[in-house]
């Protein structure tokens, strides 16, 4: 290529030089030697004007100085003489009479000049100018010939012709033969695209696999600009094809990603490389390769659409995990905090007063008469009543406190950075805003309150404390006669620790919330199936409480509940977590835990009532060969003959491995049937009347999960989005692993497959990423689902239980 390139300027300079020597002989341009003679002739004649001046006047002297100042300026003159008629030289400059050839022309080495002078129009001599002689060649005479330069004429021509044609020939062969068949052969056994560009971005060579690529053939791609195929032009900025810089900058261009629209429609991706052809200035061209990439392409696009919806999927479970914690946490009649929820915060605002020395009040609030209200309108009006001043407390202390149903018509309201005499002023803006309450029916119904509050700076050991202190400020607004605010003083402090009784006076409890939530995390991580179950089993007891005890051993009742199965943390794993029924030997030794779980209790907790419900919550009503040293009948605590009966329905209604749950009037029926013999009849029938009255009926099968099942299969999913968004194996597999287990064990077979086949794929020593995104996005729609069914449900059956 570059040795074409170098011919066809040769043949260039020869042209040019061509035409111009025939320009020359032709007359075009004038030739050097006749200029040269009329230069000469002119001179001659301007000495001659000035040598008859000076002659006219006899001016000899100056006369002699003008013609040397002549021949010394002009180095082709030799030198001037002034000759008279009569022979005699007047005036010479150097040896001119020497040098002067007379009448021997022909032999003479000068060229001689000579210039008559007249004066009064009477001749009166010559001016004499001797010239260097031009050195002529026979060669030079012979190329002035006419015919010579006749045949120089047609030898031009010839040139010029044959010229015009050599540069047609070397265009087709640049074209087309600037690189040799056997290279060409060789180009076309590439896999990637080839293309050869010249110095302009032209096409020179494409291989045959780019053609292929483009749906075009070698032939009509050669010639054509490379940027003028059919390339997207979205994806160049400023002409900046990866061919042209590397022509232009002479730097190599990597992996530039180019798409190529097909003239059928379809769209290609190309990875493309280029290289310069030469160095700095002397490049004359690029290589450029081009690799099919559309599939890569399409599958990190196809990548990055499932990473962005697992994304969309984890936001959306966080958002319905936000959901159940809030129906995890509130009363589902009021919408205020439970007790569980509401004592997790509470120990939390507590340690961060007690550390930076901020006030914390507290305020207990008991609707006056309430029982009453049951009674003469029903609990329809009840539920009503509880509805409307729990919607007015929670609007006033949105913004600066804690609501907690406490017990059936009983309040709890924790007010962070509160002192007691602000406590005391929003205690009785909430007494005051209560009686201005009306119902629609019946209208003539009148609300009151009773508030007691107390502060940190009366030395309360823990937040049980700090309640305790507010309870019997309560108590004390009741004994003096309701609808008032009393704060918690000295006085009432004595009176607290007073021997004696009086209507309004309970037993205080002492039950740090923190041991027991510290106990339930450690059963739920021996365990999760068995403390979910303790949930299910205290929501139960606060329910069918309601008539049966005041709110502190409802408290009471509710923590039984929670840790009744607590001494299952000392069953083997093999025997607590076998998928299976157990065995005669297995029953025995798990019924060890019942001895272990009271020893836990007694030691961690100054509650008696507490140890005696966990101590006796297994008694039969009617008495037991298997544990005849337990109390029978109504010997046994009330509430361990509640929790007994709590205990044995949720175990009933719920779904095992190896079982299907029982449905809720098959669940009655049992406990009926046992009735006398194992549980209370009593509390059975008002067991029935209050979970028949209250419970929301959930679906039964895949998508009848409980709350915590819903809110730990919720956490998981969203920790799995996580780890498949930032591609962490490990962490995938083992999440994974573990949402299968919660699922099998709740009995909830799509979300079981969904995780083992996760569990799998990370686990495969392929990985396929895509695959394995693909169906952790199927996996969380599916969890998805079963939230959205459960809260729909859960609201429903929520609604349902406000119109009763």
């Amino acid at each position: 290529m570059y040795f074409a390139s170098f011919r066809l300027a040769v043949a260039l300079v020869c042209v040019g030089a061509s035409l111009i020597l025939g320009a020359q002989w032709f007359g075009f341009i004038p030739d050097s030697a006749p200029i040269k003679m009329r230069a000469r002739q002119d001179l001659s004649e301007s000495i001659a004007i000035n040598a008859a001046a000076h002659v006219r006047k006899q001016q000899w002297v100056d006369l002699a100085t003008t013609l040397q100042t002549q021949v010394d300026r002009n180095p082709d003159l030799l030198s001037v003489g002034i000759r008279s008629d009569m022979g005699v030289l007047r005036v010479e400059t150097g040896h001119h009479d020497e040098i002067w050839p007379g009448s021997d022309v022909k032999e003479s080495k000068v060229d001689s000049v000579m210039v008559p002078i007249t004066l009064n129009r009477r001749p009166w001599g010559n001016v004499e100018l001797c010239f260097h002689q031009p050195h002529t060649t026979t060669f030079a005479r012979i190329m002035h010939h006419p015919l010579i330069r006749l045949l120089a004429f047609f030898l031009i021509c010839g040139v010029f012709t044959y010229t015009f044609f050599v540069i047609r020939i070397l265009r087709l062969f640049n074209s087309t033969q600037v690189v040799p068949d056997r290279v060409r052969h060789a180009l076309d056994t590439l896999a990637e695209g080839l293309l050869v560009l010249d110095e302009r971005g032209s096409v020179v060579l494409a291989n045959r696999a780019f053609a292929d690529m483009v749906d075009d053939s070698p032939e009509e791609l050669t010639g054509k600009l490379a940027k003028e195929l059919g390339w997207i032009e979205s994806d160049i900025d400023d002409d900046d094809y990866p061919w042209s810089l590397a022509i232009e900058q002479c730097e190599l261009q990597s992996e530039r990603i180019l798409r190529y629209e097909l003239a059928s429609g379809v769209q290609r991706i190309f990875s493309v490389n280029a290289a310069p052809l030469g160095k700095e200035r002397a490049q004359r061209g690029a290589l450029a390769t081009f690799r099919d990439v559309t599939h890569v392409e399409e599958h990190r696009a196809e990548l990055e659409r499932m990473l962005s919806l697992l994304r969309n999927s984890r936001d959306e479970i966080k958002r319905k995990n936000g959901e159940l914690e809030i129906l995890a946490t509130q009363d589902a009649l009021t919408g205020c905090l439970n007790r569980r929820a509401f004592f997790e915060t509470f120990e939390s605002l507590w340690n961060e007063a007690k550390a930076i020395g901020t006030p914390l009040s507290c305020v207990m609030l008991d609707i006056d008469h309430f029982k009453s209200v049951n009674d003469t309108h029903g609990h329809h009006t009840g539920d009503e009543v509880l509805r409307q001043v729990s919607k007015l407390v929670r609007n006033i202390h949105k913004d600066h406190g804690l609501v907690c149903r406490y017990g059936g018509e009983e309040f709890c309201i924790l007010l962070p950075q509160f002192s007691l005499n602000q406590a005391m002023d929003v205690a009785e803006q909430t007494r005051q805003a209560i009686t201005e309450i009306r119902l629609l029916d019946p209208a003539g119904l009148r609300l009151s309150a009773s508030f007691g509050v107390s502060e940190l700076r009366f030395e309360a050991s823990d937040p049980q404390d700090l309640i305790n202190q507010a309870d019997a400020c309560l108590y004390v607004a009741k004994r003096e006669g309701r609808d008032r605010v009393i704060a918690y003083n000295l006085k009432i402090a004595e009176a607290e620790t007073s021997e004696g009784s009086n209507e309004f006076k309970r037993e205080r409890i002492d039950i740090p919330y923190q041991a027991v939530t510290a106990l339930v995390t450690a059963l739920s991580y021996r365990d999760a199936n068995t403390a979910e179950h303790s949930r299910r089993v205290a929501d139960l007891c606060a329910r069918v409480a309601d008539g049966l005890f005041d709110p502190g051993e409802t408290y009471v009742l509710e923590i039984a509940a929670l840790l009744h199965d607590i001494g299952k943390v000392g069953v083997p794993d093999d025997i607590l977590l076998k998928p299976g029924p157990l065995s005669r030997a297995e029953w025995e030794l798990m019924g060890r835990h019942d001895r272990i779980g009271a020893e836990i209790i007694a030691s961690a907790f100054d509650c008696p009532a507490l140890s005696r419900i966990i101590a006796n919550h297994h008694a039969f009503y009617g008495g037991s060969a298997r544990d005849p040293h337990l109390p029978t009948g109504e010997m046994i605590p009330l509430g361990a003959r509640l929790l007994t009966i709590c205990d044995g329905y949720d175990a009933m209604v719920s779904d095992r491995v190896y079982r299907k749950g029982r449905s809720h009037e098959e669940a009655i029926e049992e406990l009926r049937r046992c009735a006398g013999s194992q549980f209370d009849p009593k509390l059975v029938e008002h067991f029935a009347e209050k979970i028949e009255a209250r419970t929301p009926h959930l679906a039964a099968g895949a998508i009848a999960v409980r709350k915590q099942t819903a809110i730990e299969i919720g956490f998981q999913v969203e920790r799995i989005a996580e780890a498949a968004a930032s591609q962490d194996i490990e962490g995938l597999k083992s999440l994974a692993a573990r949402l299968g287990l919660i699922a099998r064990n709740s009995d909830i077979e799509p979300i079981a497959r969904a995780a083992l086949k996760i569990e799998r794929e990370a686990s495969a020593e392929e990985l396929q990423w895509l695959s394995l995104l693909r169906d952790t996005h199927d996996l969380l729609d599916t969890c998805r689902a079963t939230q959205s069914q459960f809260l729909r449900q859960t609201l429903e059956s929520e609604a349902e239980q406000v119109n009763r």
